[in-house]
Order: structure tokens, then sequence, then C-alpha cells
């Protein structure tokens, strides 16, 4: 069959509609020897998308090897493109050429995506314009399932697999906005209220920037080596938000129809001071405002880990958590959209299908009812728990620049490296540390990534900030024999004596130091064990952490936590952990995850 016929045939079963989750294979086909370049030149639907690629200087660059996904337009969108930016195909400059060939690619790492992968939210990967690309789905007006990319492209043909990547043909250009998130919740009518007290409250002023302005690497390459591998470093540091927002009806169930009884309504959690005064990081209008916005750019495919090192037993149970721009204040969020799930069942719940709004420098997520931090509800329900967040979910430089949960996934680099500056007050460490950011589903890795320090290394996390009480903090890890010894630290406090990181490793076996016994070889199911384990200052590692081939970490005897002691906090504040190499400079230390535990739920605690 001529494969011009073909794709015509394809466009029109994708015109009609899929009544499946994936697209069927009918609708599929694999040009051998094509590239991205070449199927657009060789199809008639799409040669003025590859005039674009040809003209903008990418002709190579699109017919090379290579992992691309790209949205192609028809000729009819970008005549529409045209007709509506008042603009002239044939007159367009460079810049305005390659912002429409960029916004429509993505290069991956690994693999292209096919529309199988596709789930509510942004890809994996951004665009060649460094932007998210949002996947939403939808149905036409038969009733039959459509994808659309951005919310307003309707991919017509899906998965034209090609030699380096695939092409998703859509019927719009893929176009982020270029809006900020204020004028993004001015131009939709359920956000007036919303647009209103963001702007008075004055805290959009210092979220327009995109990249850090005082960050810049010192290397003239994008990589370096250590220890015989190679290492990708940031050119730059990218910037982002994610903003919770209750429509305007929702909020006039509280009473709140303006400013004024905004104001009203957020001093009920907020306290009275400096009324009025809305740029006031004291008034609670502002602290309304605030606790609604992280410092992360992620849509609601990015709020919870979903690769491997979860067992289906626990897929449900997915948590996170996250400080706000209210100081020092978590919001948790789990499966399901569900912020801040209270003991007996209610939660803030997100609207998924109205969520996902783009904005230049962040996204708009709507709320299906009132999000507030009620101290009483915080403090003795939501936050009254244990409390565990992978190391890399400290720094919202490792969300905004997509390094967190995409380290396996990094072609030609074994990972990330980073500046001491990089991440900020997040995570600071001496000039003679290397960093090591990488990653294995095969590692037995909370979340599978490692973060390891080498060297004469003094590194700094500030760790996410709890309610006021009594804690207990711990270090998970995994030993080996190329560890060394830390001297460990919490808010400039030595913790107890230096913790030597190689005992309990693979290689020697369990060690009498930690007392280590599978649950499986005692007459209790390790209760006992787990005693004597704490006595040395000693846990076992989760029950939820799994590793395809090896099983749940707890089984396994070099997967551990280290309990580094207990704390009372009388207010709310950052508190900080500290590591420094007290052993050999060719040695190194690896922090997996952290964990708060109130003090008195220790006894009943379970092995999740």
């Amino acid at each position: 069959m001529n494969k011009y016929l073909l794709f015509g045939i394809v466009a029109l079963l994708m015109l009609a509609g899929c009544n499946s989750d994936n697209i069927s294979d009918e609708a599929m086909y694999t040009f051998t020897g094509e590239t991205v370049y070449s199927f657009c030149k060789n199809t008639p639907q799409l040669t003025k998308f590859a005039e674009l690629i040809e003209r903008g200087g990418q002709k190579k660059f699109f017919g090379l090897y290579g992992h691309y996904t790209t949205f192609a337009p028809t000729n009819d969108a970008i005549d529409a493109y045209m007709a509506e930016k008042k603009l002239d195909f044939n007159s367009l400059t460079e810049e305005q050429i390659l912002k429409i060939v960029y916004n429509s690619t993505i290069k991956s790492d690994d693999e292209a995506i096919l529309s199988e992968d596709f789930e509510e939210g942004a890809l994996s990967s951004v665009s060649l314009s460094d932007r998210w690309v949002v996947i939403s789905f939808g149905t036409d007006k038969f009733g039959q399932r459509e994808i659309y990319v951005n919310k307003s492209a309707t991919i017509i043909s899906a998965d034209n697999e090609v030699h380096n990547g695939v092409v998703h043909v859509v019927n719009r250009i893929v176009e982020p906005s270029e809006e900020t998130l204020l004028n993004v919740l001015k131009g939709r009518d359920e956000f007036q209220l919303w647009s209103l007290a963001y702007e008075a409250s004055g805290i959009d002023k210092g979220m327009n920037e995109l990249y850090d302005p005082n960050y810049s690497t010192p290397y003239t390459t994008d990589g370096i080596w250590i220890d015989g591998w190679y290492f990708k470093v940031n050119e730059k540091c990218k910037l982002g938000w994610t903003m919770f927002c209750e429509p305007d009806e929702v909020l006039a169930e509280y009473g709140a129809t303006d400013l004024a009884s905004l104001e009203k309504l957020a001093s009920t959690y907020y306290g009275s001071s400096e009324l009025g005064n809305y740029k006031s990081e004291n008034n609670p209008l502002n602290k309304f405002v605030a606790y609604h916005i992280l410092n992360r750019q992620m849509s609601t495919s990015n709020f919870l880990y979903t690769g491997s090192k979860t067992s289906s037993t626990y897929q449900t149970k997915r948590y996170e958590y996250y400080e706000t721009e209210l100081k020092n204040r978590l919001i948790e969020i789990k499966a399901g959209n569900q912020i801040n799930t209270q003991k007996n069942g209610k939660y803030v719940a997100i609207d998924a299908d109205n969520s996902n709004i783009d904005a230049v420098n962040g996204f708009v997520h709507t709320l299906k009812n009132l999000m507030v931090y009620d101290e009483n509800v915080m403090r003795n329900d939501v936050l009254h728990k244990r409390i565990r967040f992978d190391v890399y979910a400290i720094p919202p430089q490792l969300t905004n620049n997509n390094i967190r949960w995409q380290l396996t996934t990094i072609q030609g680099y074994n990972g990330y490296s980073m500046t001491p500056d990089f991440c900020g007050d997040y995570l600071k460490f001496n000039d003679v540390t290397n960093v090591k950011l990488w990653a294995s589903d095969g590692w037995t890795c909370h979340h599978g990534d490692e973060m390891v320090f080498k060297g004469w290394y003094d590194v700094t996390w500030r760790m996410l900030p709890v309610p006021p009480g009594n804690w207990e903090i711990r270090l998970g890890y995994n030993a080996e024999n190329w560890r060394g010894i830390a001297q460990l630290f919490i808010d400039g406090q030595i913790a107890g004596i230096p913790k030597d990181l190689r005992i309990n490793n693979p290689s020697d076996g369990p060690d009498p130091r930690v007392g280590y016994i599978k649950d499986e070889d005692t007459a209790d199911d390790g209760v006992e064990n787990d005693k004597l384990m704490r006595n040395h200052g000693y846990m076992k590692a989760p029950n939820s952490i799994y590793t395809s081939g090896k099983g749940i970490s707890r089984d396994l005897f070099y997967c551990l936590r280290i309990i580094i002691g207990q704390y009372s906090f009388d207010s709310y504040a950052p508190h900080y952990f500290r590591a420094k190499n007290v052993h050999r400079e060719d040695r190194e230390f690896t922090a997996d995850f952290l964990e708060y535990i109130p003090v008195d739920m220790i006894r009943d605690e379970d092995r999740e």
C-alpha cells in the first residue's frame, strides 16, 4: 500500500476516535528508514512543518539518530496559526521558526514517548524549548476518546514510529503559555478572586524569574569526570512554582466574595496581625495565599513517585511532603490527588480535570474545597505521624531542573553533579566535595536514586520543617564496604559518636554491632530483634521499599536506618542535618532518606 495513502487512512481512523486506552495497532505504522524530518517531508499533510525544520537549520538535527517525540502540526494547523498571529509563513524569522519547532519536540535520553505511556499531566521530559508538555484526555461529540496536548491541540494520528523516534500528528500547533501565573489567573473567570488576592499579596512579584540569576556554572563543558564516570552539570538553574487555587464558587461557600471577606476567612486560621496590609507576611490573607504555593513546578503527574521501587501493595499509600511558601509549613499529598488527609478520611481534593493549567512560570491546579493550615488539624492529625522524605525531595532545584526521578534515563552521562551553590540553602557542601547524583531501578534505594558525597565532604541539608513537638530523627541508607565514617549533626549539634556506614555491608554480612536477624528466622516475626536493633541505634529498612529481583528492603540486612536521636522543637523552624567526613578522602557518604516520627508513636509504629 502507498504510504501516503496509509497515512490518510490512519488520520481518518484517529479522527473517528479511539475507544480503548491504547491506540490500536491499526492506527500505527513504522516507516522503515524514515526519520522525523523525512517522515514529515514525505507526508503531504506535514510538508510545511518539514519546511520549518529545514529553514530553522534543524534538518540535520532531526535526521540524526536519537529519541525524539514530535507533535507535528498539519499544514492546516500551521495556516490557522499564521492567521491567528497575523504572520506570513514565508517571512517568519529564525526565532519564530525555532519557537514552533522546539515547542513541538521532546528529545528523550532513553526512548521516544508512545501514546500508551501518556498519563494526565506533564510528560517526563521537557521540550527543546525547556517547557513541559501537558497531556490530557477527553471525548469528542461521538463519545470517542481524544488525546490533547497542552489542552488545545488534539492528536489525530498517534505513534508514527520512525528511525529516530515517534511522530504524533496534531491539529493545532503546540504552544505553551507565555503568560505569568498572575495573568493566567486573571484570564480565567473562575479565579477572579484568587487573582485579586495573589496580586494584592505581592507574592507574585517574586515569582516571575524563569532562571536563578545568581547561578552560573563554573565549567566550560556540560559534564565533569568523577572517579572515571561522566556526570552532567546544569548550565542554568531553572525556577518554577505550583499553585493550588479554589474557584470563586468554592470560596463563596465559605463566605469569601471579595478581598475583605477572604481576609476575614483567613484570619480564622492565621490570626489578625496587620489587617489590611496584604503585602505583609504576617497578614492572614498573605499567609492564606502563601500556603497555596510551592516553589517547584509540578503537574499532577509529578506529585508522587511512580517508579518500580514501590511494590504494588503500597501504590495506593504513596505520599510526599512539600514545604509551602508559607514559611515552615508543610502540605501532604497522597495518591488520588488528596491533600492533607485526616484520620477521619477528610481531605482537600484536587480537581484533576481542571488542573495542569500552564503558565510560563508554573502550573495552576484547581481545588474542590478549602485548603488552609489549620493548626489543630495539621499539628495533631495530618502531620502527627512518621514523616519520611527522600533527600532528593528537599531541594526544589532538583525538581525544577528535571533531575529528580529522571536519573536512570540520561543518555551519555552516568548521572548529574552540581556546584555547592546550585541548591542554595536546601543543600550545601564544601568546595572539596565531589557529588554524584545517579540512580538505577536495580539499586536498593528509596525511589531508586542515590546521592553520593566523596572527598573531605562536609554537607548540610535543610530538612523539611515539622510542627513543634518531640521527634525522633533517622537516616536511611545502604551499607557498602566503600562507604566511610561520618560525624552527624542536627541543627549544628553533634549527634552521638561518628557512624561507620560500612558495617553490615553485603561483602562482610550481618554484624553483631547492628544485630540484624531476618524476620523469618525469628520465632516472633522479628519483634524482639527490632527492639535489640533499636538498642544498638539501628532499624531495619521499611517494607514499602521494593527492588525487583531482591524483594522488600526490610529483608535485606544491608538496608538500614540509623537512629540519629530524639529532639524537642519548641517552634516552627527549619532543621538542618549535617554529615562530615572524619575518615579518609577516598571514602563516601550517602543519604537515601530521612524520617521524623513523634516520640509518642514509636512504640506502636508500623513496618511500612
